[in-house]
């Protein structure tokens, strides 16, 4: 029944709007008119009319709030819809430029990929690389970037090197931070080696060697420390042979040892040799340099920290030099009276104030033969222990003949000629047979140590120029005052060595009777 009747209205409507029919407006049509014909007609004229306005005001509801959602893509939509008219040709034209330069770019890149192949620049000759500068510059950057962190590192080492060194003088055992600080110049001096041509590896080299300086410079003053022990002393030479390994020499020398020591200043005769003065491979230049150190600081406690009670000595020495000269203008003036220079010098030598003179000349003379022997045993000591001793087989006499002897041959020579010297300048301030026996004693037991090592001195005693007032001999000639100190220093000797060798049989004696209970 629907359908007919649609159908007819669809026909009026035609013929009064031609075009207006949609499929969505039939349908809906179609089931309105089906609602209408199950609806009672009662309901058409009371309720429908109720329905129609109440869908009309949802439907209202609903385009307004839709047009409040969506109003500006809306607005935005319709500006965009009215440019799509210009975008459209615009679009045309820009592909068609994209197509008419795809052949140019296409060119272009084989020209690229033919000018930096990476197989063209590892075969290309010098003209081609230099025309590839941009390439190059480009590769040495990234490689730059890649290793930027080992460079900063390399850049780092001479500060590290520097740090350690500097650590190692102030702390007091500073072997870790020496040891450190060598292995950083040897990686130093590896790097110089791989990469010759390198001016950076040439720079770090440079500031390397200026804090190396610094290095030498620390070790040769702990060398000079007064209180140096034969552990630090062997470090430290140890540490300067990695410092200066130029300085180490390869000459072997032996020297015999019946060969007598001479030197020019009259002070050799009566010395013994110093063993065999043999210089090993490892001494080098080191030994030289160890007893430059120590002769530095047996000076500077000599001189420097005795400065005091050696002025006090040159005063007693300008005091007797003055009593000296008005003495001998009173001798040329009584000379007359028949009194001999030698009853002179005993008379003056006894008076009652001749006890009193010499006394800071003796104190002066005591602490610098203490210091004599305290250093000059030390050193040759710590000296044959650094540098051991040994003989060479494979050298023969002409070449053992043409070398150098050992820097230890002439030390103990220099030293027991300063001590000569001093004593020869000091000792006659010192008017007391006693006091003057005593320092001679302290003389006989440094010669007595260094005898130990080889190097006795005691008959150098001889040559100092002493008073000559002790008893008369049967030939009547007055016995030297050296020679009695000689004499009473090898009967205390000979009296300690008994008394030491009673004490080794008692000691022998309770063992045995020990070991027979």
């Amino acid at each position: 029944m629907a359908d007919p009747l649609l159908e007819l209205l669809l026909t009026e409507n035609t013929n009064n709007q031609p075009n207006t029919t949609d499929t969505s407006s039939t349908s809906t049509l179609s089931k309105y008119l089906s609602r209408l014909l199950s609806l009672r007609p009662t309901d058409l004229t009371t309720t429908e009319p109720q329905s129609l306005t109440q869908s009309t005001q949802t439907n209202l509801l609903s385009l307004q709030a839709l047009s409040s959602r969506s109003h500006r893509s809306t607005t935005t939509s319709s500006d965009q819809l009215s440019t799509l008219q210009e975008s459209i040709p615009t679009l045309t034209r820009t592909a068609t430029d994209i197509k008419n330069s795809v052949p140019n770019l296409d060119e272009s890149t084989s020209t690229f990929a033919a000018t930096y192949s990476r197989a063209r620049t590892t075969t290309a000759g010098n003209d081609e690389s230099n025309a590839n500068t941009a390439l190059t510059h480009r590769k040495s950057s990234l490689l730059l970037s890649r290793q930027a962190d080992k460079l900063s590192d390399i850049l780092e080492l001479p500060h590290l090197l520097s740090t350690a060194i500097a650590s190692a003088a102030a702390a007091p055992s500073g072997s870790a931070n020496y040891t450190a600080a060598l292995d950083l110049h040897a990686h130093i001096r590896r790097l110089q080696i791989l990469y010759p041509d390198s001016q950076l590896v040439a720079d770090i080299q440079i500031k390397a060697e200026d804090a190396m300086k610094d290095m030498t410079v620390n070790l040769l003053g702990s060398l000079r420390g007064s209180n140096i022990r034969l552990a630090s002393a062997i470090r430290t030479v140890g540490w300067l042979r990695r410092v200066v390994p130029e300085l180490g020499g390869s000459t072997i020398v032996n020297v015999d040892s019946t060969s007598s020591m001479k030197t020019g200043t009259g002070h050799g005769h009566g010395m013994s040799t110093y063993g065999h003065a043999t210089e090993e491979a490892t001494e080098g230049s080191f030994g030289a340099l160890f007893l430059a150190a120590r002769l530095s600081t047996f000076l500077s406690m000599t001189e420097d920290a005795l400065a005091p009670m050696r002025d006090l000595a040159d005063q007693e020495s300008e005091k007797r030099l003055q009593s000296q000269q008005s003495q001998n203008v009173g001798t040329g003036t009584g000379s007359g009276t028949g009194t001999t220079p030698q009853l002179q010098r005993r008379t003056s030598s006894h008076t009652p104030s001749s006890a009193m003179q010499g006394t800071q000349t003796e104190r002066y003379l005591k602490r610098y033969i203490e210091i004599f022997r305290e250093q000059s045993f030390a050193t040759v000591q710590m000296f044959r222990n650094i540098f051991p001793q040994g003989t060479s087989s494979t050298t023969s006499e002409d070449e053992e003949v043409l070398r150098l002897p050992s820097a230890l041959a002439s030390f103990p020579l220099h030293l027991v000629g300063l001590l000569m010297e001093t004593l020869q300048t000091y000792l006659p301030n010192i008017t007391d047979a006693a006091a003057r026996e005593s320092l001679l004693v302290q003389v006989l037991y440094a010669a007595n140590s260094l005898g130990r090592l080889g190097a006795d001195f005691s008959m150098m005693i001889s040559l100092l120029d002493l008073p000559s007032d002790g008893p008369v001999e049967e030939e009547g000639q007055v016995e030297p005052e050296w020679y009695r100190v000689i004499k009473k220093h090898k009967v205390q000797a000979a009296r300690l060595d008994a008394l030491a060798s009673g004490q080794e049989n008692a000691a022998r004696r309770v063992s045995q009777d020990v070991a027979v209970r």
